[in-house]
């Protein structure tokens, strides 16, 4: 599997991405090949790539030359360029995706509707070309799966068509929490992150914070911003490489663990809140007993999750319950494929089979599903474990 790491700390952008994309080893006539297909005016647009320092760092520039104007887009428009346009159908997905998260959180800074939004900077031909070509190269790179790095906040202040405006922007920040995104510490008095290059690091992260684990690391790239500050390089890193799923029986992936300790709830309301923890995107959510301060009687409530849920689950545990603080760390674990097969007995409703393979599809174990074996049970006159054993027989037949 070929994988990747953006490591963002000093920032992002558009343009820069795009640009660590080149230096890791997207080739550039190619690629320029494919940006021609984009569905826009002949010559509305010049593409230069030029190597450059950033703090004695050699990096990639990507540089979008095209004429000023007033341009603005509303978001079926930037759909239509892009569904007109002959690129490959994965990097049109990845644009769409891209374009329509970024308008989801103008439209909430706003309060309109995403497909109200009006793209001022962002519907500008630069800008366009920037996030299609980054959707262009990022597929033509073969990556399958990203991680990305806690990101800068930035400080100070921007100005933008809507006026002066805070940095971050309201836009980023919005991504930036939808998406459960880590913030570093680094100062810096300027905007680090723009909307463009939160918009394509939240849409691509599947994990925060972590390196892969490389089995080969293939390619590395420097992607330069249009600042050199002299005290940092102004650059966002890419390292690509190749993680074997053959050298291993099992996938890893991060997840986000929640906990917190409550004395002074009953049973029945830890057992809803459990429930609706579940309903709302955890992945499993369990409550232990424990012997807390002054030696009470506890329940240790632990909630699993993605970390891109982690913050908006630990505010809902907090309104839940009587906790007035909640842990969260991220952990590692590894996990078996999980798929589902049906099996039916004598006529009655289909009962699930979760099953369990490594990554060279090698059984580890079968289990019916309960609620399915229950309802025959109960339906059938059977008793429970007569039903788990026929529905395990069966689909070991089948």
């Amino acid at each position: 599997m070929k994988v990747a790491y953006f490591d963002c700390q000093f920032g992002a952008a558009g343009d820069m991405l795009l640009a660590a994309l080149i230096g890791a080893g997207l080739p550039i006539e190619p690629w320029l090949t494919e940006l021609k297909k984009i569905d826009l005016p002949a010559n509305s647009f010049k593409i230069t790539v030029d190597d450059v320092m950033r703090c004695t760092v050699a990096s990639k520039k990507v540089s979008v030359l095209s004429p000023k104007g007033h341009e603005e887009r509303i978001l079926a428009e930037i759909k239509t360029i892009i569904n007109h346009s002959k690129i490959a159908p994965e990097a049109q997905a990845l644009a769409l995706a891209i374009f329509q998260r970024l308008a989801k959180a103008e439209g909430k800074v706003h309060g309109i509707p995403a497909e109200q939004v009006h793209f001022h900077e962002i519907g500008a031909i630069d800008s366009i070309v920037d996030i299609i070509g980054f959707a262009i190269g990022y597929t033509m790179l073969g990556i399958e799966k990203s991680s990305v790095s806690a990101l800068p906040l930035g400080s100070g202040t921007v100005k933008t068509e809507h006026g002066l405006l805070p940095v971050p922007g309201p836009a980023v920040l919005e991504l930036l929490k939808e998406a459960g995104a880590p913030i570093n510490q680094f100062q810096c008095n300027a905007e680090c992150l723009t909307p463009t290059g939160a918009a394509i690091l939240t849409e691509i992260a599947a994990n925060w914070g972590e390196v892969p684990a490389f089995d080969v690391l293939a390619g590395i790239g420097y992607g330069a911003g249009d600042r050199d500050p002299g005290d940092f390089p102004n650059v966002c890193r890419l390292l690509v490489g190749v993680t074997s799923a053959e050298s291993r029986r099992f996938m890893t992936e991060t997840i986000s663990v929640l906990e917190t300790n409550l004395d002074d709830l009953t049973p029945q309301i830890l057992a809803f809140t459990s429930g609706e923890l579940l309903k709302q995107g955890a992945l499993d959510a369990f409550v232990t007993p424990c012997t807390m301060k002054k030696g009470r009687s506890g329940h240790l409530l632990t909630v699993i999750c993605q970390p891109k849920d982690s913050l908006r689950l630990q505010e809902e545990i907090l309104l839940k319950t009587s906790s007035l603080g909640v842990r969260g760390h991220e952990s590692r674990r590894l996990i078996a494929q999980r798929e589902w097969q049906s099996v039916q007995l004598n006529g009655g409703e289909p009962i699930r089979i979760k099953i369990a393979k490594d990554l060279q599809g090698n059984l580890i174990h079968a289990h019916p599903e309960y609620e399915d074996c229950a309802a025959y049970a109960a339906h059938s006159g059977l008793n429970l474990e007569e039903v788990f054993r026929q529905a395990l027989a069966k689909y070991r037949k089948s």
